[in-house]
């Protein structure tokens, strides 16, 4: 064979590798509108289950199937509503009328039932296809599919859709009995497999489901946003080598501005990488930057802010402040008063404006009397319920903001007219108006009257969970409250009494009224020391349960105290083994060991903190100083112990999940720590605490396993879609994106949706620091909440003191937009994975993360597996041999063919 042929052949070879390749990425073939038809690379998405009401499932993707186990079919024999209780379903379709498609799937029950499937809106009200319809007979296809035990249904259809729908899903109904399903769908127990999904537009192809492109991380993990010129400044690089590594500070000119070498840390447990740490602490000039290694590794741009100038941290301050207007409940939301994004989308109509919630006097979902008048605060996540447990502490850290900035002599960046609010104007510092909106709601939820007079009830929310894609003011669900807890009436009497001794001068009136219930509160609590909520039960709400009140009395009567100067309550407080403790460990309630000083259901450091700034009322506060510093050194020593550097580590998962990794919500313990720091600086007057301070947020704006920033629009690479009922954009591009400065929950290991372990992850085998996808259905570890945006408004009006600040400006005046960043992928990686492998191997840990950080930004996990790459290379290997045997065969013909030619020739001139 010729040079030329086999050039050739191999070229078209390399083609045929490339188009398979690019077929197991994009899709079998044209008109395929699935992400995913069969699941042999152990990745579901987007198909995925969900559960409504009490319907319950679990699953597995094992065996190139998609296995769904029934636990709980729901319907209303179960407490729940009917067959859509337990549904399997790919969203993200597009759906033209007069187009013709073609349906076709493969489903196994272990048990005779019977299923409902269809093709329509996100709202369940538009459907253009189900069952065994052909688009035109749908009136008299109603009726669910029946299918024997361990029956293989093999479907294949056609269907024209009568009209559009911008987006759609396919939805597999199979829950329990209700009006439209007599008898339910399948029993508790029942395992249905699923095969061979399609959904092909037979019409036209411009729908064609488009995979995302896959993240490759820098090789250099900074702080995306910048440093301060005058506070230290350290990065982290990906790389197995042991010898130190040589590094330049690059400008924006291109020039060297500075040089210095990586200590090598090695083995990081909690992200599974081996790391070198860069610092570039004495460097003190200002301006945007990127780092180059002499092994060739580059870092995103970054920026060093200068002292005397405003750093991009003021505008992320009033962003993260104005989360909470955003999220009020009872008011219309006005572009006027929103800080970033797309104001006139992210304005919407005032939602729950006449909030009257059923009563349930007790837990289990039954017992409803009455009703009680529940209008205003804020919402609490990405649904629309509201906590008083959550709202306590989202409440209190930003009346501790308040109260420490005017210890520090700062509050004047807090004054009237600092924040975009309705309020500004008013002759009352914004950040207490804010801070008001929940007080006041907060005393609504307090009982008046009774046998519980003076307690406060637990939450309220919807009587079942509302679906992504849902306007407040949309959510027409039955409103309900739960009973009346300890915990709950604590909080009130905490927070009532900080916001008593905050208004006293400003609102003599309101602070009474504060005052008046916090120690009603309280004294309803004594009464009644032992009235917890469940910790699961969460049907409609988050469940917020816990069962060890010891440390909201400290917290209440500490609150008291300094607000009242009663000495009952500083005896109460005495008694506490909590009295003038900064904890590290958190245990109780949902907690079991973890890393960190405070959350929603472990409030005793809140009490401290409080003594802490109002030392002249108390003769021991040295006590609480010991133990503040104690706990700050204890978070430097995490930060050393930590290739990425943040004050947090991995612990017991929860108290029914005795796993160890990183928990829910890890960025606001990442947070909180830091809070910790930045009390321990002050009051030390200690700048090694500020640095520690300000090592949390590198963590949480870049410098992790992961190379996202975790707030929205402020870094190179960011959150973009957390998870929220009205910044539904990802899903429905009716609904607007979220604005700036939202924090993500961040990496679970618990990995409780069905989005996370839909991308083939397995609990356990993804690094705690890399269980993370940024994706609005991924809840558990892409939610946002009021509580951990309060921390990282505390956390950065703290950071932002290292330079300038201007009130009242937002991402809006800076240009800073919820765009993800927009940086691109690491085209060519620096790092040797599989020697990170090795040193994962020695060290006894799962390697098995190793592409979870290339692949997290594929929602889809789409990665080739050994099991496609094999059927690849054999496929090519077949391309290659069927070619050269065209070639060969073109090659021969040529060959016989001229040889005949030769011989008529000679044959011809005989007969002449």
């Amino acid at each position: 064979m010729s040079k030329g042929i086999l050039k050739r052949v191999l070229s078209a070879a390399a083609a045929a590798v490339l188009t398979m390749n690019s077929t197991a990425a994009l899709g079998v073939f044209a008109g395929q509108q699935l992400g995913q038809t069969d699941f042999d690379d152990g990745v579901g998405l987007p198909w995925h289950i969900c559960e409504s009401t009490t319907g319950e499932m679990d699953f597995d993707i094992a065996d190139g199937k998609y296995k769904i186990t029934i636990v709980n079919p729901g319907g209303a024999s179960n407490g729940g509503e009917d067959r859509w209780d337990c549904q399997f379903r790919h969203r993200g379709l597009k759906i033209v009328s007069g187009h013709q498609y073609k349906v076709s799937y493969e489903i196994t029950p272990s048990n005779s039932g019977k299923y409902y499937t269809k093709i329509g809106n996100l709202d369940g009200d538009v459907e253009v296809w189900h069952n065994m319809s052909n688009g035109y007979d749908l009136d008299s296809t109603w009726d669910p599919i029946p299918i024997g035990a361990n029956e293989t249904k093999k479907v294949e259809v056609t269907f024209t859709a009568s009209q559009n729908i911008d987006v759609a899903e396919w939805a597999f109904h199979l829950g329990g009995d209700g009006q439209y399903t007599p008898g339910g769908c399948f029993p508790a127990g029942t395992v249905i497999t699923f095969d061979n999904m399609s959904l092909i537009d037979l019409t036209s192809d411009e729908n064609d489901y488009v995979f995302p492109e896959v993240w490759q991380r820098a090789d250099i993990l900074t702080n995306q946003v910048g440093y301060f010129a005058e506070r230290e400044k350290k990065a982290t690089l990906l790389c197995t080598d042991k010898d130190e590594v040589g590094f330049e500070l690059i400008d924006e000119s291109g020039d060297s501005v500075y040089e210095g070498k990586s200590e090598y840390f090695g083995y990081d447990e909690d992200s599974e990488d081996t790391v070198h740490i860069l610092d570039f602490s004495d460097f003190d000039g200002s301006g945007t930057f990127h780092i180059e290694a002499d092994n060739g590794a580059v870092s995103r741009d970054f920026k060093v802010f200068a002292k005397d100038e405003v750093s991009d941290y003021s505008a992320m301050l009033y962003d993260s402040l104005n989360y909470f207007y955003q999220n009020r409940s009872g008011i219309e939301i006005k572009e006027e008063y929103i800080s970033s994004g797309d104001k006139s989308s992210l304005a919407r109509a005032a939602g729950h404006t006449t909030d009257n919630a059923e009563i349930q006097q007790t837990w289990g979902y039954s017992g409803t009397s009455g009703t009680v008048d529940v209008t205003g605060g804020w919402y609490d996540a990405g649904d629309h319920g509201k906590y008083t447990v959550n709202g306590g502490l989202s409440l209190w850290m930003l009346q501790d903001l308040y109260e420490f900035f005017v210890y520090t002599g700062n509050e004047k960046i807090f004054a009237d007219g600092s924040m975009i609010i309705p309020e500004s104007g008013n002759g009352f510092p914004d950040l207490l108006d804010e801070a008001r909106w929940e007080m006041e709601w907060m005393l609504k939820m307090q009982i008046d009257g009774g046998d519980y007079s003076g307690m406060a009830y637990h939450k309220a929310h919807d009587e079942t969970w509302t679906g992504l894609g849902v306007a407040p003011a949309d959510d027409d669900k039955k409103r309900i409250i739960k009973p009346q807890t300890t915990a709950a009436t604590l909080n009130l009497a905490a927070c009532a009494a900080q916001s008593a001794r905050l208004w006293e001068d400003l609102d003599k009136e309101f602070s009474d009224k504060c005052l008046d219930a916090a120690e009603k509160a309280y004294e309803a609590a004594k009464k009644h020391p032992d009235m917890y909520a469940p910790l699961d039960e969460s049907v409609g709400g988050g469940a917020y349960g816990d069962n060890d009140v010891t440390d909201e009395f400290y917290w209440a009567a500490m609150e008291l105290y300094v607000s009242t100067g009663k000495d009952n309550y500083l005896k109460d407080a005495e008694k506490s083994d909590f009295y003038m403790t900064v904890p590290v460990t958190l245990g109780g309630g949902e907690s079991v060991d973890t890393v960190g000083t405070f959350d929603w259901g472990n409030t005793a450091a809140l009490g401290t903190f409080t003594a802490l700034l109002n030392f002249e009322s108390f003769d021991d506060v040295k006590k609480a100083e010991k133990s503040l510093k104690e706990a700050a050194d204890h978070y430097l020593d995490t930060e050393n112990a930590q290739g990425f550097g943040l004050p947090y580590g991995q612990s017991t998962l929860s108290y029914n999940d005795k796993d160890k990794g990183y928990l829910w919500g890890s960025n606001s313990f990442v947070a909180d720590n830091a809070i910790v720091l930045a009390f321990a600086a002050v009051m030390n007057e200690d700048d090694s605490y500020t640095d520690g301070a300000l090592q949390g947020l590198d963590y949480l704006l870049g410098r992790n396993a992961m190379d996202y920033s975790y707030v929205t629009g402020y870094g190179t690479h960011t959150t973009e879609n957390p998870h929220h009922r009205w910044w539904s954009n990802q899903i429905d591009d009716a609904f607007p994106k979220a604005p700036c400065g939202v924090l993500s929950g961040g990496p679970n290991s618990g990995m409780q949706d069905p989005w996370v372990r839909g991308m083939g992850w397995k609990k356990g085998e993804i690094a705690p620091q890399k269980c993370y996808v940024d994706h609005v259905e991924a809840w558990c570890v892409n939610e946002c909440t009021i509580n951990w945006n309060a921390s990282l408004a505390w956390l950065t009006a703290f950071s932002a003191l290292n330079a300038e600040i201007k009130p009242g400006e937002g991402g809006k005046d800076i240009g800073v937009e919820n765009d993800g960043g927009g940086a691109s992928s690491t085209e060519k990686t620096t790092y040797d994975e599989e020697k990170a492998e090795e040193n994962a191997a020695k060290s006894g840990k799962s390697a098995k993360s190793r592409s979870s950080a290339k692949d997290a930004d594929d929602e889809n996990g789409e990665g080739i597996s050994s099991t496609k790459l094999v059927v690849i290379i054999v496929a090519a290997v077949a391309v290659i041999i069927l070619i050269i045997a065209t070639y060969v065969f073109i090659f021969e013909m040529t060959k016989l063919n001229r040889q005949s030619q030769n011989n008529n020739n000679g044959n011809n001139g005989d007969d002449k």
